[in-house]
């Protein structure tokens, strides 16, 4: 073997070494602990269990079944999300990373900013969803009584930390389904084309700036907030909003219909107004 062969062989030999025991010793368990103490640091009343951790080329790691819960409420379980830092920023107070992850059969990514430069921490967080199933995201399950499904798209943003944070989102929800555990308006589902939605997370409040529903049987629009508390109960409602059947539906519920209801649809008034007011438990709704 000539020289040029061993001296590209030898630095070959030694990255090939350092990869594998890098991967076969990593240290999954106090990587992992280290990453669940951080997030609890950093989120206040947020759970996170993690099955595992590995390295992963380019550098960096990835997190396997990540199960997210708010003072013992589930909120949402990730299948997998990879992890990689901004090489330069290692060096430097503003440290950034991109992550890309696995989410009930679709997929989110986007990055993290965290500046510490002056002397006050601040955070940064901007991600995309695309192809997630609605159906499987257990925050619902606990925030609504009805079962809702379809496939969720948007972008999202949070700022801040600790109990200052807050998110705003925009989503679109596609081949929507609401199934009703008791009928609205005679119906025991609803199908929509699209569902849009301007959303605020903030000091533990929804505010739902707009949600813009369309679908074949009738479109609705919804405004207002819902105040979360950290106990999961007595969440309270605030919301306003309308609904314009169809014909077709019209048709079907003219004989079910309250004669007021009656009178705007012969003066040519579609859409039906209301209020909900109460909690998530106890909802009380009312025709305006």
């Amino acid at each position: 073997m000539n020289l040029s062969k061993r001296k590209l062989l030898y630095p070959a030999y030694f990255i090939g070494v350092s990869v594998f025991f890098l991967y076969y010793l990593f240290p999954s368990d106090a990587v992992k602990d280290y990453v669940v103490y951080r997030i609890s640091q950093a989120i206040p009343g947020i759970n996170v269990t993690i099955d595992r951790i590995s390295p992963v080329l380019p550098p960096g790691i990835k997190l396997h079944a990540i199960d997210i819960a708010h003072s013992g409420r589930a909120l949402i379980d990730i299948d997998s999300i990879k992890v990689t830092p901004g090489l330069l920023s290692l060096f430097s107070r503003k440290k950034t990373a991109r992550f890309k992850g696995q989410i009930n059969a679709g997929t989110l990514h986007g990055w993290v900013e965290a500046d510490s430069r002056g002397g006050r921490l601040k955070e940064q967080i901007e991600g995309t969803l695309s192809g997630v199933q609605v159906a499987e995201i257990a925050a619902l399950e606990g925030l609504i009584a009805q079962t809702i499904s379809g496939s969720l798209d948007g972008d999202f943003k949070i700022d801040g930390t600790g109990l200052s944070r807050s998110m705003t989102g925009k989503f679109t929800l596609s081949n929507g389904r609401i199934d009703f555990d008791q009928p609205v308006f005679d119906q025991s589902s609803l199908g929509f084309k699209n569902v849009d939605a301007d959303l605020l997370v903030d000091k533990g409040t929804l505010f739902i700036k707009s949600c813009r529903a369309r679908g074949n049987q009738l479109d609705a629009d919804i405004s207002g907030s819902i105040a979360l508390n950290r106990s999961g109960r007595g969440r309270t409602l605030n919301l306003k909003g309308s609904v314009t059947p169809h014909h077709g539906l019209l048709a079907r519920l003219e004989n079910s219909l309250p004669d007021g209801l009656l009178k705007q649809k012969r003066a040519g008034k579609m859409d039906i107004s209301f209020t909900i007011g109460g909690s998530v438990e106890s909802p009380e709704f009312r025709l305006d």
